[in-house]
């Protein structure tokens, strides 16, 4: 009996230091893990920097959009939807300067249209120019895979004769299936229609 008893102490010392090994062996795996998640962690330091750049870039962007808005304005605010998104290269709020470039001292007392300041949708300024502007956010990869017909688009028509740039919500996202062939179909019987005249004037 006595013998019993003894193996019996002596199996479960066995089977208790097994678990204490594995525990440890267990623990010893999961401290790398643990510190190199520690480490991928911003400090308080580098999360005060963060917080104090971005103070910086929004406060430099509304003193942008105030100093436009003084003569410019909308019924949604003028910047819209762009005033709320970041530019993925810079990582700084878009501002009326990074669409229509900067005016010069004397941009208010221009006549016959602001030279200085990019519009859209205005023959006065090149195709190439007023597109390059958008792409220089919007990514020609991700453009073509939102619809093929950017691709197609993009050296021939400006970007604003299908999309808005200041309504807070895109017209053009999200537009049912139906809609989106009548304007295609719209636009192209209009240039159909516009090229028949031309030959019609021209005569035979």
């Amino acid at each position: 009996m006595k013998k019993i008893i003894k193996w019996l102490l002596l199996a479960s010392l066995s089977l208790g230091m097994n678990q204490f090994a594995l525990a440890a062996t267990t623990a010893s795996e999961a401290a790398p893990t643990a510190q190199a998640e520690q480490a991928d962690q911003p400090t308080l330091a580098e999360k005060q920097a963060k917080a104090e750049k971005e103070k910086a870039a929004a406060k430099k962007a509304a003193a942008r959009f105030a100093k436009c808005e003084k003569c410019h304005d909308g019924a949604e605010g003028m910047h819209g939807k762009h005033g709320q998104v970041t530019n993925p290269n810079t990582g700084e709020q878009v501002t009326c300067t990074n669409c229509h470039g900067n005016a010069s001292a004397d941009h208010r007392k221009q006549r016959g249209g602001m030279v200085d300041v990019m519009r859209f949708g205005d023959d006065a300024f090149p195709l190439s120019q007023q597109n390059g502007v958008c792409m220089s956010c919007h990514e020609p990869d991700d453009l073509r895979k939102a619809l093929w017909a950017h691709d197609v688009h993009a050296t021939r028509i400006s970007c604003t004769s299908c999309h808005q740039l200041h309504p807070a919500k895109e017209p053009m996202v999200g537009i049912p299936e139906k809609s989106r062939i009548k304007l295609c179909v719209d636009c192209h019987r209009k240039q159909h229609e516009a090229s028949l005249g031309a030959v019609v004037k021209e005569g035979p």
